[in-house]
C-alpha cells in the first residue's frame, strides 16, 4: 500500500510541471486577486489601531496569509471524481487492489507539494514586498504553519472526494461544488477574517469546518495567542472526520455499484 501511495504521490507531483503554463496563469491569477484582496483591506483598515479588536497591520498579515494558504489546499479532486462517475470511468476503479480515496489523496498531496513550491512561496515572497506581512518570531513556527497548511489540505480533501463520490446519486455535482467553494471562501477566513462575524455568529463559524482551512494557519503563522497543540489537534480531527465522511461516501457508492453490477 505505501509503493503505490508513492507512486501515486509522484505522479501528481510530476503532473503539475507538464502543464506550466497553467501554472504560470494560476499563479498570476493567485497574485491578482492576493493583491485586490490585500489591497482592499488596507485601505479599509487604513490608519486603525485595532479592527474587531485585532491590531491594524495583524489583521493585515492575516488576510495575506488566509489567501496564501488558498493556494496550497485547494484541490479539483470533486471535479475529477465527479467526471469518473459521468464518464464510467469508476468501474475501473472497483477492480484495483488499491483504496481509490488513498490513491486520490497521495495524487493531490503530491500535486500540492508541487504547487507549494510553483505558486505559495513566490505567492508568498511577492506579499512580502508589497504588503508589511508580520514574520514569526520563533523559527518553530515555520515548521507549525506548514503542519497546519498539510492538515488543512486533508481536511478540504475529505470533504472534495465526498461531495465527488455524490455524483453517484446526483450524476451532476455543479450546484455542490460551487457552493462549497462560497461556504469555504466565506467561513475559512480566505476572503472575510472570521473576527468580522462578531459575537452573535462567531459560534457558528467555528462550529464549521471551514475555519481550520485558512483561519487556523494564518493565526498560527502570527503566532496569536492560541493553544498551537490544540488547533493543530482540532485541525486533526476534522481532517480524520471530512475522511471518514468521504469513506463511508465511496463505500456506499462502492457497494451499490458492485450490487448493480452484478
Amino acid at each position: 500500500m505505501i509503493r503505490p501511495s508513492l507512486a501515486a504521490l509522484r505522479i501528481g507531483f510530476r503532473q503539475v510541471f507538464a502543464y506550466r503554463t497553467e501554472v504560470v496563469v494560476q499563479l498570476v491569477s493567485a497574485s491578482i486577486v492576493a493583491g485586490l484582496n490585500g489591497s482592499l483591506w488596507q485601505a479599509a483598515i487604513g490608519g486603525q489601531e485595532t479592527v474587531a479588536g485585532v491590531p491594524g497591520p495583524e489583521m493585515l498579515s492575516y488576510v495575506v496569509m488566509a489567501w496564501v494558504a488558498v493556494t496550497f489546499f485547494a484541490t479539483r479532486v470533486n471535479e475529477e471524481i465527479g467526471l469518473r462517475f459521468r464518464d464510467g470511468q469508476i468501474a475501473a476503479d472497483l477492480l484495483r487492489p488499491l483504496s481509490l480515496q488513498l490513491n486520490c489523496y497521495a495524487r493531490d498531496l503530491g500535486r500540492a507539494f508541487a504547487v507549494l513550491g510553483l505558486q505559495t512561496i513566490p505567492l508568498f515572497a511577492m506579499c512580502l514586498l508589497v504588503f508589511p506581512v508580520q514574520l514569526p518570531e520563533r523559527p518553530s513556527t515555520w515548521a507549525v504553519w506548514l503542519l497546519s497548511l498539510l492538515l488543512s489540505h486533508l481536511a478540504n480533501f475529505g470533504l472534495s472526494f465526498a461531495i465527488g463520490v455524490a455524483a453517484f446519486r446526483l450524476h451532476n455535482i455543479t450546484g455542490l461544488t460551487h457552493l462549497k467553494a462560497t461556504l469555504v471562501s466565506i467561513f475559512s477566513g480566505a476572503l472575510i477574517p472570521l473576527e468580522l462575524f462578531g459575537e452573535r455568529w462567531q459560534p457558528l463559524v467555528y462550529a464549521l469546518p471551514f475555519h481550520s482551512f485558512a483561519h487556523t494557519p494564518a493565526s498560527l503563522f502570527l503566532e496569536r495567542d492560541v493553544p498551537v497543540g490544540g488547533l493543530l489537534a482540532e485541525q486533526a480531527l476534522w481532517a480524520a472526520a471530512l475522511w471518514g465522511l468521504g469513506a463511508f461516501a465511496w463505500n456506499r457508492a462502492a457497494h451499490a455499484m458492485t450490487v448493480q453490477g452484478g
